[in-house]
């Protein structure tokens, strides 16, 4: 069976440990994702980043500080979430860290496959601010994308 992915990159002028900080610390994630996140981030853990009233948990399957960071969706959360994979993989680079971010194991390439993939583009920024400016924007007060 065919699955989809979404990729993203961005280069961010800080330090590789410091962007690997800003992924697996549950304090750090909340000042570029959603202000409400929780959990453990060690492998094994489980993460809950909620949005609202939904929540979104995942596993916490692989790290190797300053190289990558995974998670895997669990069934608590979207639906079509559920089984995905995340990963960031980081490489230093002259003067910036390159954050490779891909989202994979989508059963198909729906609306809320098309959100979510700009979605992620409006956090990576928002982690770029965090670490360059000193300030991101985590949901609720994220760069709305539509108006429903």
């Amino acid at each position: 069976m065919s699955t989809y992915e979404t990729h993203h990159q961005v280069g961010i002028k800080a330090p590789t440990d410091k962007v690997y900080q800003a992924l697996t610390d549950p304090k750090m994630l909340a000042k570029w994702w959603t202000s409400d996140t929780r959990g453990n981030s060690k492998v094994g853990g489980h993460l809950e980043f909620r949005f609202g009233d939904f929540c979104q948990k995942f596993e916490v399957v692989a790290l190797k500080p300053g190289e990558f960071v995974r998670w895997k969706a669990t069934k608590e959360g979207a639906d079509e979430w559920a089984g995905t994979e995340i990963t960031f993989s980081l490489k230093a680079d002259d003067e910036q860290c390159l954050v490779r971010f891909v989202h994979s194991g989508w059963a198909d390439k729906t609306e809320f496959f098309a959100h979510c993939s700009t979605k992620w583009a409006v956090f990576l920024l928002s982690l770029k601010d965090l670490l360059e400016k000193g300030k991101g924007h985590p949901a609720p007060n994220d760069l709305p994308i539509n108006h429903s």
